[in-house]
């Protein structure tokens, strides 16, 4: 009977092969995790490049933005003031913006509908150059084309965000499918070694180097991802803090607005705003969040280090030793003053306490963006501050500081009107600075402006807030007395014909002589029902009180008032 052949040689001939299979598939399996753990890398890589390619993007979008409305701000403060040096404004902001345009054309060029759209913004500027320099000089404004660019990088701005979220969105499922695959391939590494290969222990422990270092990758992206986060949520606050303060109709509703987003930007902080008043010797608080504060509500200009230097001023140990002097008591450790400027003109200063070390490196980390805000507020604040001076011009007389005739003519028609809604009576007053002329020619014209003055603070003094005066041309006065009568009026015009009679006026220390008004008294409806009617009414008065021998009061229509 045939004994067997021992199969040793066979079994390992047969393990050898196996043995080199098995490693040939080791290597090639560790060979191909460390290419897909490189590829991942570079992929995760990539995507972040994008991402800081779109932020980049954005951030000069923002920056285009910003110099189209000091471009807006600048042609509109010529038209008003007529200023060169806002023309030169507008145009070192167009030049500024053109060559923005060429970074912003540089940076899209990978995406063939942002260049058009970068076209398109380019030829808008081009266009808006050309009115600066030839329309607005003619007084001419800008804004429509202002407008039209303003719009052109509006899209570019929104096209760009949805390729950020986008990218930010692809990103995070490259993050997933790494994880998930890392952790196959490592489960698989591991039970290859542990069955076959006991040797390939280093090589698993090199790979899980390897894995290591791309979760650390994976780490830094996520932090990388919440700084973008963060930024991109800064930016949105900054934006709704300009679109605010963009409607703002007054200065008070901007100086709230001012401190209510230093307070979201940095909750921790104590924030106030102090604004220079029109003595330009004092400054005030205007706004402040809530909670106890150092500050004196009043206090010289040079008492602040920030004012004094004109730049932001950080107070904390270490770093400076020397306080403001705006504070009650002792002065805390740690805080900023950033001052607020426009056109060459301080307006104020934005003043920061942090209460806390940590509060103040969460500061020093939003620093960019507090002076921002700050120039935001700034530009905001100065306009509204110069509307508000042209509005008061618009209706007061620049000598008295009284109403204007084109006031009066308005103020008065809508007292006869509500006079005639509620079925009551409004009495109107016209007096007349009695030999005005001849105060001119004695004296000049520099004691017939003073003897006007103290005429009208004279009736200041007489009347009702809710009473109407009006300087209604040369040395002539209108007062309207609402919901007064007849009788009312007469005693009303008497005390004030009296008490300017023993008014004593001195000019360069020289004393002038007696003043007398005469006044002529209308009443609705006794004298008229419409405001040419009440104005003709009391003028007509006015005129026999003058021809009548002056310093008395006359009624309309009535004999005269004697004295």
């Amino acid at each position: 009977m045939d004994t067997p052949v021992p199969s040793t040689v066979n079994t390992k001939d047969h393990t050898v092969p196996l043995l080199l299979l098995a490693a040939t598939g080791a290597i090639f399996f560790i060979c191909a995790s460390a290419f897909f753990v490189y590829n991942t890398t570079q992929h995760l890589v990539a995507s972040r490049d994008w991402r800081d390619h779109s932020q980049e993007v954005l951030s000069t979008l923002q920056l285009t933005s910003q110099r189209l409305d000091r471009i807006d701000l600048s042609s509109r403060l010529y038209i008003l003031e007529k200023n060169e040096e806002d023309i030169s404004v507008a145009q070192a902001n167009a030049i500024a913006l053109d060559a923005g345009l060429v970074h912003l054309v540089e940076l899209v060029k990978d995406n063939a509908a942002q260049v058009a759209r970068a076209r398109e913004l380019d030829n808008c500027v081009l266009g808006l150059k050309q009115q600066i320099n030839e329309a607005l000089p003619q007084g001419v404004s800008p804004h429509n084309k202002v407008f039209e660019c303003r719009d052109d990088a509006s899209r570019m701005q929104e096209s760009e965000r949805t390729l950020l979220s986008q990218r930010t969105e692809e990103s995070q499922k490259s993050i997933y499918r790494s994880l998930l695959a890392g952790a196959g391939f490592l489960v698989v590494s591991l039970a290859v070694v542990i069955a076959l290969f006991a040797f390939l222990v280093r090589d698993a422990r090199r790979r899980r180097r390897l894995d290591q270092q791309v979760i650390n990758a994976n780490s830094q992206l996520e932090v990388t991802v919440l700084t973008l986060q963060k930024r991109a949520s800064e930016s949105t606050l900054l934006t709704a803090a300009r679109e605010e303060l963009q409607l703002c109709t007054r200065p008070t509703q901007a100086h709230e607005a001012v401190v209510r987003y230093t307070k979201q930007l940095l909750p921790s902080v104590h924030a106030a705003l102090l604004m220079i008043n029109n003595s330009r010797h004092m400054v005030e608080i205007v706004s402040e969040s809530q909670g106890e504060t150092k500050l004196l509500d009043g206090f010289p200009v040079d008492a602040c280090c920030g004012l004094r230097s004109g730049t932001l001023r950080w107070r904390k140990p270490g770093q400076s030793e020397v306080h403001c002097a705006h504070f009650v008591g002792a002065s805390p450790e740690n805080y900023l003053c950033i001052p607020l400027a426009a056109h060459g003109d301080t307006l104020g200063v934005l003043y920061i306490e942090c209460p806390t070390v940590l509060v103040g490196i969460d500061v020093r980390a939003n620093l960019d963006n507090l002076e921002e805000l700050a120039e935001i507020a700034s530009m905001s604040i100065a306009g509204l501050n110069l509307r508000a001076r042209l509005e008061h011009q618009s209706i007061r007389d620049g000598l008295t500081n009284l109403y204007n005739r084109h006031f009066m003519e308005i103020s008065l028609d809508r007292e006869v009107r509500r006079a005639a809604r509620n079925q009551t009576d409004i009495s109107i007053l016209m007096l007349d600075v009695d030999h005005f002329k001849k105060f001119n020619d004695t004296y000049g014209h520099e004691a017939g402006d003073c003897i006007l003055r103290e005429v009208a603070e004279t009736f200041r003094q007489s009347v009702r807030a809710e009473d109407i005066i009006c300087r209604y041309g040369g040395e002539e006065f209108v007062i309207i007395l609402p919901e007064t009568s007849q009788e009312s009026a007469l005693e009303r015009a008497e005390n004030i014909r009296q008490r300017v009679s023993e008014l004593r006026v001195r000019f360069r220390s020289e004393a002038l002589r007696e003043i007398t008004i005469s006044v002529g008294v209308a009443t609705y409806p006794q004298s008229g029902t419409t405001l040419e009617e009440m104005l003709r009414a009391a003028d007509r008065a006015l005129y026999l009180a003058k021809h009548g021998g002056r310093n008395q009061v006359v009624i309309a229509d009535t004999p005269l008032a004697t004295v």
